[in-house]
């Protein structure tokens, strides 16, 4: 997407939003055809309803993204209640000039319709349609549906998914992608839901929606590194959802996990850096683990661990400050951490030569000293992979990692950006660099974990981020400053009352 960098330009753009539904034509009750409704009227007389306003919001850590969409009937089309049921599907598209880049792929939750009747006696009448993307298959889907089959059903269709160990997961990634595809597989085949999309939704197999979603799961977006794997000796009595499991042993301290519609490539792709367009042929439904990609310095991880920070290859879109409406950033105290603890919830059952080496804190002394003691505490429930690693060495690792993500936390600006434009090319996952100015003498970068696109019929599209990490300065200053703060923090030593006396062996 060009930039106008021009001090004082701010933006002329032509800009709306556009959704397409897409009904299956077989709802029992509400009988429309199975063919594409375009919300594209303009006219009383025009075949189709009218989009007045739009509203999308994409949160990371949430199974699922938020649509609401505001249309008015045209006169010779039937009332929405006779178009759309529940679940019907829709893409929303927003529009710069001539552009489109396909924003959102989701599924109606709800179908409102308001009237007002003005003191003329005109009656003014809207549909409010609310749902979902994608994330809500397996946001509402649950692993076990009947009551009185249970045992069966639990130990018959884990034993599948799980090659007759349900109890061992595997690797994270390997158990998002068991639950988020080999549970809805099995359930599929047993006459639960099988979410099959309708006909003409674009970039959709007709194998069905399994066959259609790209699970980014493995390397170069999970590395597994330390080595480890989910572990859950209660498997045989579950609880939740197929998005709340996978969630769940994701390691989601270390990971992130969300559903997006993306370009070819994923969330790394050279297509979202460019700001170049898509339509919704050129995405594809993606479910997406990947290590936190925030830097990391430690040297044991990076040269012997063989870890790979993933922080330059996040996508990274300019926004000019002249952009920018509104901003309430700022840093926290709140935020700051200096002794960091690592254990897995089976840490008690290792406990021998490992145990002491697994509960060690890694601390920053002096400022410890400065601001009080601020832990971290991760329990975690996986366990080592002991072909590559114990315990103590999977604790190691992984508490070098919370430092260096998490160490420069009270230098960091977090908030909102409220964009005068729609920038619908920046995605949660990336990064956006604002410029310095004349007036702001450093340039400022932040990862964005919430984008949220807003129109009304008559104005232009409007964008708001939500923003964490935010530093200023460039790059280089960020990990310089990393390496300095990371370089602090010491694993204290182990010693017993008898040789410091209880008052020493207290922190």
């Amino acid at each position: 997407m060009a930039t106008e960098t021009r001090p004082g330009f701010q933006w002329s753009t032509t800009s709306r939003m556009e959704a397409t539904f897409y009904r299956h034509g077989d709802d029992p009750v509400v009988v429309t055809p199975a063919e594409h409704l375009p919300v594209s009227g303009r006219h009383a007389q025009d075949r189709y309803p009218c989009l007045v306003a739009a509203d999308t919001s994409k949160v990371m850590g949430s199974p699922s993204g938020s649509f609401v969409l505001q249309m008015k009937p045209s006169r010779t089309s039937e009332a929405l209640f006779d178009q759309l049921v529940d679940d019907d599907w829709v893409d929303i598209t927003v529009y710069r000039h001539d552009q489109p880049w396909h924003t959102m792929r989701g599924l109606v939750d709800e179908i409102r319709r308001s009237k007002t009747v003005s003191s003329s006696g005109a009656t003014s009448e809207v549909y409010t349609i609310t749902g979902r993307d994608i994330g809500k298959i397996w946001e509402i889907t649950p692993v076990w549906f009947s009551p009185y089959a249970n045992d069966i059903v639990t130990r018959a269709v884990a034993n599948r998914v799980f090659a007759a160990k349900p109890e061992v997961l595997g690797n994270p990634g390997e158990a998002v992608k068991a639950f988020m595809v080999g549970f809805m597989e099995e359930v599929s085949k047993a006459k639960g839901p099988g979410w099959a999309p309708p006909d003409g939704v674009p970039n959709v197999d007709s194998g069905g929606l399994l066959n259609s979603v790209s699970f980014l799961t493995g390397p170069p977006y999970f590395q597994n590194l330390p080595a480890r794997k989910a572990f859950n000796p209660g498997f045989l009595q579950p609880q939740g959802t197929l998005w709340s499991l996978a969630q769940q042993f994701s390691d989601p301290m270390f990971t992130e996990l969300y559903v997006d519609t993306l370009p070819m490539g994923g969330p790394f792709s050279g297509r979202i850096s460019s700001g170049e367009p898509t339509t919704p042929e050129d995405t594809t439904m993606t479910v997406v683990l990947r290590d936190k990609p925030f830097p990391a310095v430690d040297i044991d991880l990076i040269n012997i661990l063989g870890y790979d920070p993933k922080w330059k290859k996040v996508p990274v879109l300019t926004v000019p400050r002249q952009q920018i409406l509104f901003s309430d950033l700022g840093r926290s105290g709140l935020e700051r951490f200096n002794a960091y603890f690592v254990a897995g919830v089976l840490h008690q059952e290792l406990m021998g030569a490992h145990a002491l080496n697994i509960i060690a804190p890694l601390l920053d002394r002096a400022d410890i000293q400065r601001h009080g003691f601020r832990r971290m505490d991760v329990s975690s429930n996986m366990s080592p992979d002991e072909s590559e690693l114990d315990p103590a060495a999977l604790s190691t690792s992984q508490r070098q990692l919370l430092r260096d993500w998490y160490c420069l936390n009270p230098y960091m600006l977090n908030g909102s950006i409220r964009l005068g434009v729609g920038r619908p090319d920046i995605r949660i996952g990336c990064r956006v660099r604002v410029p310095a100015t004349v007036d702001e003498g450093e340039e400022e970068t932040y990862y964005v974990e919430q984008v949220g696109h807003s129109w009304t019929f008559g104005s232009s599209v409007k964008t708001t981020l939500g923003v964490t990490r935010g530093w200023r300065g460039d790059d280089d200053s960020y990990l310089t400053a990393l390496l300095r703060a990371s370089g602090r923090h010491v694993v204290p030593l182990l010693k017993t009352d008898a040789e410091t006396g209880f008052e020493e062996a207290v922190v």
